[in-house]
């Protein structure tokens, strides 16, 4: 059998830091994701347009496109909390490694590099170790050129460039005594400081250099203290002033007497300014350039400055951002392609892009990709595979949903709602139906959720798909009162009086044909909670419900038998109905079998147990579990699967064994009665962390393997395992796999489709979807 991979979605936020991402002049996004590098191609319409790069052993903390002094774009760099930095290259359509550039003692925390001619390189790094690497690279071999002890200074960001009179490279370096030092090359060859910008209170958290002509450069630098610094470097002329003269300090590079001097401070900012960027735009008339600079900073805002008229003063042209909102600032900020668009990435990982709208003459917001920005502990289809929910150690719930792109360009999957925003870690989700779920976080209560009618509506003018029927009226939306955890349900203007005097939320009924951007999903796409379900006495840790949506099945974090009790809910009136005993430890998984007949437990006590509904009820009996001496598995058992037919079973567990249980024949006298282990277990070096069986009627199983590497093995299971494919770390995770799930088939599907989806999560953030 062969088989075949495609990757349909990627979710993953922007690492939180500043100037993890970049934007070059081909429309490349480029940004670090837990420790990985994504390339996000704006351009690309209709299919995935991320492409997952990894190397780094942890977590990327910057990457930067490098511009040929042609203009073209074929490589970038990444610094990484591994010690390591790397230079990406662009040969034969795909991406790889060429330097791997390793000193440094301690993490890497930013890079820049600049090309001296087509392909020599200068690459310089900074480190917590309280040092700066320049790397140099000739004729394809790179070496380190010089390693720059800063005695007790820590580099914060550094920028170089190339002196464009002498052709020699300047290095600027924002060290922690908030001043800019000057690095040039001497005669031995080796930088040495030769100048220090002072004036900023705070620290320097982002510079960049223009080359305004030949001789002179002008340097940006932005910092803490709110304020941003543009300073003139030019040729040292000495001609009489008359009047006012302007403080300027002198300093020698490459045998020529530079000068700087202070030409502006622009304050604008209320918070903490994280990052700058110039963009030099040529006028199509007259052929002058112009100058605007974009800052980015904590306090949620991005200003666009261009000088009034030609030498006039500094002014803000643009500001977007969010007024008001939960969210925290910006990290960072970079122009796009062309003077029309530019980028913020924010302090929630979120990517934001807006667009110029010559027609309304105004800057909008476009949809761009998202995705979790910490682990992503579980995930789950809606029962016909219309859509998919995360939830994440980020404290959201997300929906994932194929939009069907009004421009005829295809289906591509993107974050449509985002249901819970919650003050607590979340830790599991189950779907009861297409409108309503139950998810459980770091609390001892599990919350019910229901669609608003604003999200059904929704949903179908993305998706082209209803979810219900148009008679089903609910609340029209939910919004968090200030003081509150719970989303409370808003209803249309006659009830609103009645049911709310004091609201105070923000939720805004909007329609929308396509995705929603970052500022709609955090306040107006949230789902009503519905019901709390009281009962466990510690964190609830999982949670699953019935396919026939009657029952759902929850458990918590346990060291006593009675704590590991399974407690199983009603869904017509959310009661608590049984509390099933069996367990030691922690229930790590639960899973109702598809025909919702049976109940499987998987426990850090190495041990499973499955309960048999009763005919006609919904009460369930101990029906078969392992115990020390029939386990197998000598580890936490991590994960459990229903094969798609409800005869078999597969568990798998931190002792890299996977096994598979049937009914057999006879009865034994132990505790596994009637059950017993299929043909041979699966025997692999890594703790296995996910399992799913691919819905497939016949006699020979696919089963899925997620392992703690983040490596994803599809296996035949015909008695005997057979490997028939094998998902890499750039296509699968980098990190433990949390959660894989075939998407259900569709009820309008023939039995010859051979195509199906296979949904993980991770724990490096990610959520992806591919074709089999």
């Amino acid at each position: 059998m062969k088989i075949s991979v495609d990757q349909v979605y990627t979710s993953v936020a922007c690492n939180r830091a500043p100037e993890t991402a970049d934007w070059n002049n081909e429309g490349l996004i480029c940004f670090g994701a837990s420790n990985a590098v994504v390339i996000y191609d704006t351009n690309a319409k209709g299919k995935d347009p991320l492409t997952v790069l990894s190397h780094h052993k942890s977590k990327v903390n910057s990457v930067k496109w490098l511009l040929k002094p042609n203009q073209t774009c074929t490589e970038l760099l990444s610094c990484s909390a591994d010690k390591s930095a790397a230079v990406w290259t662009l040969e034969k359509e795909s991406w790889k490694v060429t330097s791997n550039l390793v000193e440094h003692k301690d993490g890497v925390t930013c890079i820049h590099g600049a090309y001296v001619d087509e392909n020599n390189l200068l690459v310089y790094t900074g480190s917590i170790d309280s040092s700066i690497c320049v790397w140099e690279r000739m004729d394809y071999t790179t070496t380190l050129k010089q390693k720059i002890n800063l005695q007790s200074g820590l580099a914060l960001t550094i920028h170089s460039c190339i002196l464009p009179s002498a052709n020699q490279p300047i290095l600027f370096c924002a060290l922690d005594d908030h001043k800019v030092h000057i690095f040039v090359e001497q005669n031995d060859h080796q930088y040495h400081r030769v100048h220090m910008l002072a004036g900023h209170e705070d620290w320097v958290r982002g510079l960049d250099v223009v080359n305004v002509d030949n001789d002179t450069l002008m340097l940006a630098s932005a910092s803490q203290d709110t304020y941003i610094r543009l300073w003139k470097i030019q040729h040292y002329e000495d001609k009489p002033v008359t009047g006012i003269k302007v403080e300027e300090k002198m300093f020698d590079a490459y045998s020529v007497k530079l000068s700087v001097k202070l030409d502006a401070v622009l304050a604008g900012h209320e918070g903490w300014v994280y990052g700058v960027q110039w963009q030099k735009i040529l006028n199509n008339e007259t052929n002058q350039p112009t100058y605007r600079l974009l800052s980015s900073s904590l306090d949620k805002t991005l200003i666009i400055w261009q000088p009034e008229s030609h030498g006039g003063a500094w002014v803000e042209s643009v500001r977007v951002g969010e007024v008001g909102g939960n969210g925290l600032g910006f990290y960072g900020s970079r122009f796009g392609p062309g003077p029309g668009a530019f980028l913020g990435h924010g302090y929630n990982g979120s990517l934001h892009i807006w667009k110029y709208d010559k027609e309304l003459n105004q800057w909008q917001p476009s949809v761009v990709i998202g995705g979790h920005f910490s682990e992503v502990e579980d995930i789950r289809w809606e029962r016909e595979g219309r859509y998919l929910v995360s939830v994440s150690l980020d404290q959201t719930t997300r929906l994932h949903a194929p939009w069907l792109r009004a421009d005829g360009r295809g289906i591509q999957w993107h974050e449509i709602a985002r249901p819970q925003v919650h003050g607590y870690d979340m830790a599991s989700i189950a779907l009861v139906s297409p409108t309503v779920f139950v998810s459980a976080a770091e609390e001892k209560v599990l919350r019910v959720f229901q669609a608003p009618h604003n999200f059904t509506q929704n949903f179908k003018s993305i998706t082209g798909k209803p979810l219900v029927g148009d008679d089903v009226k609910g609340p029209e939306g939910a919004s968090v009162p200030s003081l509150g955890l719970s989303n409370k349900a808003v209803f249309n203007d006659d009830d609103r009086a009645v049911a709310d005097g004091d609201n105070d939320g923000y939720f805004v009924p909007i329609q929308l044909n396509e995705p929603p951007t970052e500022e709609t999903l955090m306040q107006n796409t949230l789902w009503p909670e519905v019901n709390k379900l009281y009962g466990h006495g510690y964190e609830v840790y999982c949670v699953d419900a019935s396919s026939d949506g009657a029952l759902v099945a929850s458990a918590c974090k346990a060291t006593t038998a009675e704590h590991a009790a399974v407690l199983i809910w009603e869904t017509k009136t959310w009661q608590q109905i049984q509390k099933l005993i069996s367990h030691q430890l922690t229930i790590t998984q639960l899973a109702f079998s598809p025909d919702s007949q049976k109940l499987l437990s998987v426990s850090r006590d190495r041990r499973w147990t499955l309960y048999q509904r009763a005919e006609g009820s919904n009460s369930f009996d101990i029906a078969a579990s392992t115990d020390k001496k029939n386990g197998v598995h000598t580890r936490i058992i991590w994960c459990c699967a229903w094969a798609y037919d409800s005869s078999v079973f597969g568990t798998g567990s931190r002792d890299g064994k996977v096994c598979v249980w049937s009914k057999a024949e006879t009865i034994s006298d132990s505790s596994l009665k009637d059950y017993s282990l299929l043909g041979k277990p699966l025997e692999l070096a890594n703790s296995v962390t996910a399992l799913a069986f691919a819905p497939l009627e016949s006699d020979v199983r696919i089963v899925a393997v997620g392992v703690d590497s983040g490596v994803i093995r599809l296996y035949q299971f015909d008695l005997t395992w057979s490997l028939l494919h094998e998902l890499v770390n750039s296509m699968a995770h980098h990190l433990t796999v949390k959660r894989l799930f075939f998407r259900p088939r569709q009820p309008d599907e023939g039995e010859t489709n051979k195509e199906m989806s296979l949904a993980s999560c991770g724990s490096d953030n990610f959520v992806r979807i591919c074709k089999l």
